[in-house]
Parts: C-alpha cells; structure tokens; sequence
C-alpha cells in the first residue's frame, strides 16, 4: 500500500456551471491569522455538478447477496487500515464501518460488536503472502521455480522476479489462470468460511511499478510486458484480472466483494478502460487520497479530480475508502482539517475515512475532530470567491485546492454564527492559505 498516483488530467469537461447566490466566507483565527492577507474579489458562486445518486436504491452499496455497506450519509465515518496493533477488537468495533485487512482472529470479536462491520482479508494483486492464517509463511524463489516455474514474473533481465518496493514476497503472472486459481483456493474459499465480507487486493496500480517484463513458459521466454511504467499490456491485465477475480470472489459458495487499491494513474476518469474496470470491483480503496501517499498536497485541477471520482464511485453504489498519510511524526490540526475537509467534499452514502502518519496502519488512530457532528449534506460542492464550499446541515466546508494562492474570503454571515472544530467563534472573514481546509459548525 504504498505508491503514487496523483491520477492528474483536467476536468474542466466534467463541470457544469451554474449562478447561484452570492455568498461571503469567514476565517477561524486558530487555522489562519487574517492579518496581512488581501480579500479576494467576490465572483458569483459556481454550481460544481458531480454524479450523484441518492436514491433509495442507490445505497447502502451491495450486491444481494454481499453483506451491506453501512450508510455514511450523516456525519464523518472510519474505517480501519489493517488491526495488528489492536489488542482488543471489540473495544473499537463501533468505531469503524469497514476494515481493510482484518486478521483471522480477530473478526469475530469485530462482528459481535458491530454485526454490520463490513470485513475484508487481505491479498495482493499478484505475489506470494503466505497461507491463510499466516502471512509470513511465504516461499523462496527456489521453491517456486521447483513447483510452479511458469508462475514468476521477471524483470527484462529475465532473471530478476519483478519485486515490488523492495519486498521479497514472489511475483507472479496474474493473468496465468493457475495463479488466479490459486488466489481463490488459498485465501478466498477460506476467507469466505471464516466470516469474511470480502477481499481487500492491494497493489493493483495501472502503472508497472515493479518492472515487471515476462515469465518463462516451459522453459521459453515469453515477453509480455516492456519493463515501462506506462505499458497498455499491462493496464489491459490488471482490467482482466479485476474482471477474472470479481466474478470467481461472486460464485463462491458465501460470495464476497472485491474491494482492492486501485491506483488508475496514467489513465483519466472518462477513459473507457477505467470505467470498465470501475464495473468489475465492488469498492475502491485510495491509498493516495489527498495526500498522494505522504509525498504532498493533492492541489488545484487534481484535487477537483479526485473529488470528481470519489463521487462518481459513490454514484455507481459503490463504497470509496480513502487513505490520507502525512509525512511527519505527528498529525497536526491543520493536516487532518485538510483531509477531513476534503472528504466531506466529497462523501456522499458511501464514503468513509482514515487519517495517519506515514504508513501509521493497524491502530485505533482517532482524532477528537472525527466527533463533529456537522450532520448531512444539504447541497452540492460550488465554488465562490477562488475556493469550495459544501453546506451541511449543522455546518459548513470550505477548502483551498491551490498549490500557491492564498485567499481570505467572507461568509455572508454575522459574527459568531460559525464555530471551528476546536471552539473558536467565527469572525466575518476566514484566510486559507494553500492546500488548507476548515470543518466549521454553526455556533
């Protein structure tokens, strides 16, 4: 779970424009000191006009026979990256809507706690992670080519397997209908008979990160990949392999979903491909999410991106996860106001989040702002005055995408209507400087 995808090409096309109106916007002076900063000129407001669906059938997400997700439509919802630093699961059960990655002995105390807990085990796109029970029991390369040779996956010096960041786990052909046989018979029937609600599948990344080039088929080379980050051979195989795997994960005796981490850069939204690949998995986790996995800020065209796919995940019924690590030794106010701004941007019936430090899995990581009871939404996100707002029925959203500009913009409201998430009253101007967000309640 860890590689970049800033998932970057405008999306000019996918907004529609719209006058609505004017509205004025504030400033929390525990986020940003007004002091110095120029207010911006007040345009008309712009509708931004994302997928939507709020129908009753449209949620909460699920095929029949897959266990419901839960509803994320008030208020700010969790979820759990990985539990192997929680000692007691059912003391945090309540806490969560979802968990990727679960280990086996702890979902029953999970599911006793929260029945409606939807529960994953975890997988990774094409490598060895052990047996069942036991993630460390994996394989050497010696073993491999002893019992299944044709199932490595080299680099282009055909003897390097295409290692993945560093890990030693083994490589595989994933569109070798052996390996994925395998997949199924390893993890999914067992995960399936111990109370799992899906597969959580990790490095599904469009790009071949690992260099992967070919395998040997008795004994011949066969290249079927350039070893190049960007390699349609290799998009066209993630797609077949999601396509392959979701329908296996369904005919299982208890199906599960498919929930992996996908990662669609160099593809855009509006490509056929991804939208194809978007109908074969039953969720989608974003290890990137606003923060493009520690390295920054989403900004500017490629946050509105994101918020645009969030959407339009939600709109097809299905539920989207989003990661937010910060590279540093602890999360500050301003970092989680960014994340959690920018989610709520975004959620609609099934959306939840997880905030952390770099790689800061498989603990109960909660903030005091995950409290916030801001409510629903009671509009569309629309931009006003440079930045974007979304209104909630107890609050309001306001966020700064731009990677350079700093606005301070007015909130057409009185003094003291609007409080911060850390009891500050709200004046008549707020100031957000670059990749900024504030969570603000009424008063």
């Amino acid at each position: 779970m860890k590689f970049i995808d800033p998932f970057s090409k405008s999306v000019r096309s996918f907004l529609l424009l719209g006058l609505t109106l004017l509205l004025f916007l504030t400033s929390c002076g525990s986020l940003h000191n007004d002091q110095g900063s120029n207010s911006t000129p007040t345009p008309p407001n712009q509708i931004v006009t994302f997928p939507t669906c709020r129908q009753s059938t449209c949620y909460p997400g699920s095929m029949p026979s897959i266990r419901p997700f839960i509803d994320t439509w008030d208020n700010i919802h969790l979820f759990l990256s990985f539990d192997y630093k929680i000692p007691q699961p059912s003391a945090v059960a309540n806490h969560y809507n979802f968990i990727w990655g679960a280990a086996p002995d702890n979902v029953s105390p999970f599911r006793s706690t929260n029945p409606k807990m939807f529960i994953t085990y975890y997988i990774s796109l094409n490598r060895d992670n052990g047996t069942f029970s036991d993630s460390n029991a994996v394989h050497d390369l010696n073993y491999w080519k002893s019992v299944h040779p044709d199932w490595i996956l080299y680099r282009c010096d055909r003897v390097t397997p295409a290692y993945l960041g560093g890990e030693p786990n083994i490589p595989f052909n994933f569109v070798n209908p052996a390996v994925i046989s395998w997949q199924i018979q390893t993890y999914a029937l067992q995960a399936s008979a111990n109370g799992y609600d899906g597969i959580a599948a990790d490095n599904v990344n469009l790009e071949n990160l690992s260099g992967a080039c070919g395998f040997y088929d008795n004994g011949t080379w066969v290249q079927r990949y350039t070893g190049q980050n960007n390699d349609p051979q290799w998009i066209a195989d993630i797609s077949t392999w999601l396509t392959i795997m979701q329908q296996r994960l369904h005919s299982l005796p208890r199906p599960l979903a498919l929930i992996p981490n996908l990662a669609l850069r160099p593809l855009s939204l509006d490509d056929p491909l991804v939208q194809q690949m978007l109908q074969h998995i039953d969720g989608m986790l974003d290890e990137g999410g606003f923060t493009i996995y520690n390295q920054g800020y989403l900004t500017d065209e490629n946050w509105l991106e994101r918020i645009q796919l969030i959407r339009s995940v939600q709109a097809m019924n299905k539920p989207y996860y989003i990661v937010n690590q910060f590279n540093s030794v602890s999360v500050n106010s301003n970092e989680i106001q960014w994340a959690l701004a920018s989610y709520l941007m975004s959620k609609e019936h099934l959306s939840a989040l997880f905030i952390s430090t770099r790689q800061g899995y498989g603990g109960d990581t909660r903030y005091g702002e995950y409290n916030a009871p801001i409510g629903s939404p009671i509009g569309e996100i629309y931009q006003g005055q440079n930045v974007y707002w979304r209104d909630y029925s107890n609050g309001r959203v306001v966020v700064n995408p731009s990677a350079t500009d700093t606005y301070t913009v007015s909130m057409n409201a009185p003094p003291g209507h609007f409080v911060d998430l850390y009891g500050h009253y709200i004046g008549q101007t707020i100031t957000l400087s670059p990749h900024s967000g504030i969570v603000l309640l009424t008063g």
